[in-house]
């Protein structure tokens, strides 16, 4: 919600006078419908209502109602579409973000294990004749020098 306002240079008495005709993400609406439980002193009124538009909210605890969650199974699905190297971290990363984790899987699968690399090289590529070094795991480093 902060960052919506600061984005859209909006105060709190903006928001509250324009709620009905502000878009807001899906991430604040979520929120506010009490998906990610409800903050102390609750939610303000009637500006939550009027955020809704009749959307149905989570009353209590979001986790007290959903079934067990199957973290073999999780595990077994996502072996199946991404291979053995599943790890634990994977399977709770599914458990609380599917979308987000699958769409790593498939980025990991395509390019490898980026996460060794600084973050400078992977987000901007390494420069014509710049050397670098990559530790693939303890005792294993590459030296690399790219050539074009």
């Amino acid at each position: 919600m902060a960052q919506f306002m600061v984005q859209n240079k909006l105060s709190a008495a903006d928001v509250e006078a324009g709620v009905e005709n502000l878009s807001f993400p899906k991430s604040v609406i979520e929120f506010v419908q009490g998906y990610l439980g409800e903050p102390y002193g609750g939610f303000s009124e009637p500006l939550r209502t009027k955020m809704l538009k009749g959307l149905p909210t989570v009353k209590g605890r979001p986790g007290a109602t959903m079934a067990p969650l199957d973290f073999a199974a999780i595990k077994s699905k996502l072996s199946e579409e991404h291979g053995p190297r599943i790890t634990e971290y994977d399977v709770l990363s599914y458990a609380m973000y599917p979308k987000v984790t699958e769409d790593f899987l498939f980025f990991r699968n395509k390019y490898g294990p980026v996460d060794k690399l600084d973050t400078r090289i992977f987000l901007t590529g390494p420069k014509v004749g710049e050397e670098f070094e990559v530790q693939i795991e303890k005792g294993k480093t590459l030296h690399i020098k790219t050539l074009a």
